[in-house]
């Protein structure tokens, strides 16, 4: 048997000798006697995928009969090194009768169905598409189902099985398209629940008749894998055993207390020590499921709208083509020191993944951080998209025999919990795996979902957008203790800017009356990418300066039909189709410039000039009591954006950000 103990003597161990170079220092945490452990020879192979029913290669053994083969040593090996009974010259262990099955390598193979022979009334073929990552278990279960010669409703029942990534079958199911999935199946194992839910929501049920989704055929949590250094340098810190969420979120952001609520004290773990990398959430459930846990955790408390749009962004400068790609900047960052920008890669996984990892005997192992508030579980769903009565029936089968001791095991060796949460045996502190199973969030409803991964389409777009504000004179009025309305703008205006990651394009003009000649607007920054240098600084920077010299002009009034149709002019004819493009004006009153437009002549304009293939959005904030929201309004509503008015600095805050993250608008909106 391998260290792994439940793995039989022909999965590969991927075991260092004890002592060697490459063996393992795993995290022990509080006994954890010293830093960084000795990292791996060059002749590691820890890019290949992890199979636990493939036979490895094997280093040559000392000589002498099989049998007599020394058992793996180590910190790796548990169980206590007791060798397996030998009766008659053979080796005896848990699972010494699996070395008698058929070997099957790589994701896209298929369990074929064997000859009828047998069968009355032909046979019942199901086509099974499964999870990359529990699809050797699902073939190897589909082999025994077949050979079972199980019958529905007279006929031989079957399984063909092939590993199809979760999110192209979903657009498949959707209706939204072809990406690498052409074919339907007749059962459907995705990694997560979240996929089904959104497929229910796009008005392609998910299932037909009776058929649906059933319990999960295995479980694994979504952890945050950090580098073995790290785990040591945070417990060297003090951090918890089982740290916050929220104080990981905020170590890891881009964005001031991004994630955190400004009430709560500094932690322990220090701000900007983590670089967050996370599964595109479009295309992967761990992805999707760090944004639901994000919204559980921040979207209910005070505040907790601007810190999700913060999570947001440290997510989307952080995400990963895939898991592995996540994995990938760890042995970047054991072999340069630290990483990007002196901050150590974490990755949001699952911990089945961290598992595999591990198990590839990596330059720098990954531990799995388990946060105190719970986490989200990827369940692996049991699917059933047959509308035959026959194939449905056949598909109910299939289930229980993923349901049976024999695919538990199978799952198990892959590092999968099962669905109850019981861990592998292999699962301790030595390998950074932590058998005791973290709290599970309620599940979340399918509307909620469909709502989270729309804030994030919208959300994550690259914005373009020129903000203006008014420095008319009632702009000059307090609003609070020392605080002008212009100076309760500005900062809203900055706290916005610190949410739009580097490649938003963002530009600043300022308008009352005749501010510049006889034109009531003023640019104060042109348009352009954040992180664009002009001269000596960056626009982010330059903006930031421009925010700080904004003053009100005495007795200017407010121009404001002319400065929008500016504006508007202005995007549009500047125009960058892979952006969203908007205007964002911010003004206390109502037009009170008589040589300028009227209303009227304002929204003609806008109608004729608005072009649904280059479209342009106008958002107007208004502050204050002598706002005329209905005139806003109707401004805005010409290019499909809106209008929203705010008392108190506290409410400009909220409405800033639902102006900003109105982004994406459907024509009825």
């Amino acid at each position: 048997m391998s260290a792994f103990d439940d793995v039989p003597e022909w999965a590969p161990r991927n075991l260092p000798e004890p002592g060697g170079p490459a063996s393992p220092t795993p995290f022990l945490g509080a006994s954890q006697p010293a830093g960084l452990p000795p990292r791996s020879t060059p002749g590691d192979r820890e890019d290949e995928p992890f199979d636990a029913f493939s036979r490895p290669d094997r280093s040559p053994r000392r000589p002498g009969p099989a049998h007599a083969a020394e058992q793996p040593r180590g910190p790796w090996a548990l169980g206590g090194g007791r060798p397996p009974r030998r009766i008659g010259g053979v080796l005896l262990g848990p699972l010494a009768g699996a070395v008698g099955l058929v070997l099957l390598t790589g994701f896209g193979a298929y369990a074929i169905a064997s000859t009828g022979d047998g069968c009355s009334g032909g046979a019942v073929t199901l086509d099974v598409a499964a999870a990359p990552d529990v699809a050797p278990a699902v073939v190897r279960a589909a082999r025994r189902f077949n050979d079972a010669r199980r019958e529905a409703g007279g006929r031989c029942a079957r399984a063909r099985v092939r590993a199809a990534d979760p999110a192209a079958v979903a657009t498949l199911l959707s209706g939204k398209g072809v990406a690498g999935v052409a074919r339907r199946p007749d059962v459907w194992i995705p990694d997560s629940s979240l996929w089904t839910a959104l497929v229910g929501g796009s008005g392609h049920a998910p299932a037909g008749g009776a058929s649906g989704r059933s319990a999960g055929i295995a479980s694994t949590p979504i952890v945050l894998a950090v580098p073995r250094g790290l785990a040591t340098q945070l417990r060297n810190l003090g951090a918890p055993e089982r740290p916050s969420w929220k104080d990981l979120l905020a170590a890891a952001g881009t964005a001031p207390d991004a994630g955190r609520d400004p009430a709560d004290d500094a932690g322990v773990i220090p701000p900007r020590l983590l670089r967050l990398q996370v599964p595109d959430p479009a295309r992967s459930a761990t992805g999707m499921g760090s944004l639901i846990l994000a919204g559980a955790l921040l979207g209910g408390a005070p505040g907790g709208e601007a810190s999700f749009t913060g999570v947001v962004r440290t997510i989307r400068e952080g995400v990963a083509v895939s898991v592995d790609a996540e994995f990938a900047a760890f042995a970047a960052s054991a072999s340069s020191g630290r990483g990007e920008a002196d901050r150590y890669p974490v990755a949001m996984a699952p911990e089945q993944a961290v598992f595999a990892y591990n198990a590839r005997r990596p330059a720098e192992a990954a531990v799995a951080v388990y946060p105190a508030e719970g986490t989200v579980y990827l369940d692996h769903p049991f699917t059933v998209l047959a509308q035959d009565r026959a194939k449905a029936s056949a598909a109910r089968l299939l289930e229980k025999e993923l349901a049976g001791r024999a695919a538990r095991e199978d799952l198990q060796r892959l590092g999968f919990r099962t669905p109850g949460g019981t861990a592998p045996a292999s699962f301790s502190p030595r390998t950074g795996l932590d058998p005791q199973p973290p709290v599970a969030l309620p599940d979340t409803p399918a509307a909620e979902v469909r709502r989270t991964m729309q804030s994030w389409a919208q959300l994550s777009l690259s914005i373009r957008m020129l903000s203006i504000i008014d420095v008319s004179g009632s702009m000059d009025e307090e609003v609070g203790p020392g605080v002008t309305r212009l100076q309760s703008t500005v900062r809203t205006a900055q706290s916005g800017l610190a949410l739009l990651p580097d490649d938003s394009e963002l530009g600043q003009w300022i308008f009352s009356t005749e501010l510049q000649g006889g034109r009531d607007w003023r640019e104060l920054v042109s348009v352009g990418p954040l992180d664009e240098r002009l001269g000596s600084a960056t626009r982010r920077q330059l903006v930031l300066s421009a925010f700080a010299r904004i003053r009100v002009k005495e007795h200017g009034d407010t121009g404001l039909y002319d400065t929008v149709m500016a504006a508007f002019d202005h995007m549009k004819r500047t125009y960058k189709p892979e952006y969203v493009n908007s205007v964002l004006l911010w003004t206390d009153g109502r037009n009170e410039d008589p040589r300028g437009p009227s209303l009227e002549e304002t929204l003609a304009h806008m109608r004729r000039e608005y072009d649904p293939e280059r479209p342009v959005q106008v958002n107007m904030l208004g502050y204050g009591s002598d706002v005329d929201v209905n005139e806003l309004r109707r401004i805005a509503q010409v290019t499909h954006g809106d209008a929203y008015v705010a008392r108190t600095p506290g409410q400009i805050q909220a409405i800033f950000l639902r102006a900003v993250s109105r982004r994406v608008c459907e024509p009825d909106c």
